[in-house]
């Protein structure tokens, strides 16, 4: 049905004095939604997943990647592997075919009859001024999918459809409560009888008896149409109950995508680790995990894993900088450490590089402390030796790739390289 590649948004930072600064909201993301199931895509605020969701319906322009749409299954597994393998004649023939970033206005506007978003918020995304009637009939007439009588008696049918009354068509958004103008979101999604629907955090603004509501109706929609589903929340219930398979995003990329039953009974990456213990269980006990330190800023993320600084799992190659090592061991030596070294040993930062000045013996003196608490302090992991002129050599950084463990499941991260 649907695939994203190598995706990416940056949204440049009005107001710098630099220029090329720009705010990573989604990095080079891939995955494939087919046809039928939901997709349920989890993470905490500001991972890019509402960004995201707009990308693959062209909502807003990525920077790059591709989007394909109306392919089989088997076609857009044969277009990751043209990419990989840099085929770059299957690949422009298929993006000939189905892209959607190549479509013009025109060609969009009638796609647009086949995907739909419903937004997050049923207060900010239904225009106050239009009566009812009007808020569904709208994309029907942008798109030309009906007009007059018919769109109108489509409205009335789209409203029974979601549990509401016929003469709602007549009110205004503002005599209507949250729950109903959520309905009336969905109903205008539903409007040109869509594939494809991307549901961004379609309850998070609702009381929780109102959420069951409306996600008892979205699968009973689902099940009557089936429809295609992109469920976007930071709800792990929510997802738990919706969708067939889930993809966990942080700080714009892609941490694990599998199917519902493995990724949140057996989650792999550690970043879905920590999520997952977050959630209450009733009847069990459950360790929750405490992520140290905030989500990174976007404006310059952390090279190689960009969950590499708050993971308890991290090691040498996950993407330590000079800088993180420095901090780090200026931490230990002059507090905890202190009394081991005194003023005249020191760490030193010049143009990227750490290095001891101190006698000898202090030397060997930290590279026991380092052996003694990398465990502690991941960072020390990176370090592999101190030279005889007291130079601090680190491990080469990679970037994590999707990482098969088991059928239809990836996980991006480098403790599950091959």
């Amino acid at each position: 049905m649907l695939g994203a590649f190598n995706l990416k948004k940056y949204f440049p930072v009005r107001g710098s004095a630099l220029r090329n600064v720009h705010v990573k909201a989604v990095d080079d993301v891939s995955l494939i939604v087919d046809k039928g199931e939901t997709l349920g895509i989890v993470g905490e605020s500001g991972s890019g997943k509402s960004t995201l969701g707009r990308l693959l319906l062209r909502l807003i322009e990525p920077t790059s990647g591709e989007v394909l749409f109306d392919a089989s299954l088997d076609e857009l597994n044969e277009f990751r592997q043209a990419i990989l393998s840099k085929d770059t004649e299957k690949v422009e023939k298929m993006k000939r075919e189905y892209s959607i970033l190549s479509k013009s206005p025109s060609e969009m506007r009638k796609l647009r009859t086949r995907m739909n978003m419903v937004f997050q918020d049923p207060y900010s995304s239904i225009d106050p001024r239009f009566r009812i009637m009007d808020v569904i009939m709208e994309p029907m007439i942008s798109t030309g999918y009906l007009k007059g009588d018919e769109a109108r008696k489509k409205v009335y049918d789209l409203l029974e459809e979601v549990g509401l009354p016929r003469n709602f068509a007549m009110r205004y958004p503002h005599e209507l409560s949250g729950g109903q103008r959520q309905r009336v979101a969905i109903a205008r999604a539903l409007a040109t009888d869509p594939d494809l629907l991307v549901l961004d955090e379609p309850t998070s603004a609702l009381d929780v008896s109102v959420q069951a509501q409306i996600l008892n109706l979205l699968n009973e929609l689902k099940r009557r149409k089936g429809i295609t589903m992109i469920l976007i929340t930071h709800n792990i219930a929510v997802v738990s109950y919706m969708a067939n398979r889930v993809a966990v995003m942080y700080s714009g990329k892609l941490m694990e995508i599998g199917d519902k039953e493995s990724v949140l009974n057996n989650p792999k990456h550690p970043y879905t680790v920590a999520l997952i213990s977050s959630v209450p269980r009733i009847g069990g006990n459950r360790n929750r995990i405490i992520l140290k330190g905030d989500p990174p800023n976007l404006i310059n993320p952390p090279r190689g894993c960009t969950f590499h600084p708050r993971c308890p799992l991290a090691f040498g190659k996950c993407g330590w900088t000079p800088d993180e090592v420095y901090e780090d061991l200026n931490y230990l030596i002059q507090g905890k450490y202190y009394d081991k070294f005194g003023e005249n040993f020191r760490i030193e930062m010049s143009d990227d590089q750490v290095k001891v000045v101190g006698d000898k013996e202090k030397v060997d003196t930290l590279k026991k402390i380092i052996e003694a608490e990398k465990d502690k302090i991941r960072s020390l992991t990176s370090v592999q030796e101190i030279t005889e002129s007291g130079e601090i050599k680190l491990s080469e950084y990679e970037e994590p790739m999707g990482y098969t463990e088991g059928k239809g499941r990836e996980v991006f991260c480098l403790l599950y390289k091959n």
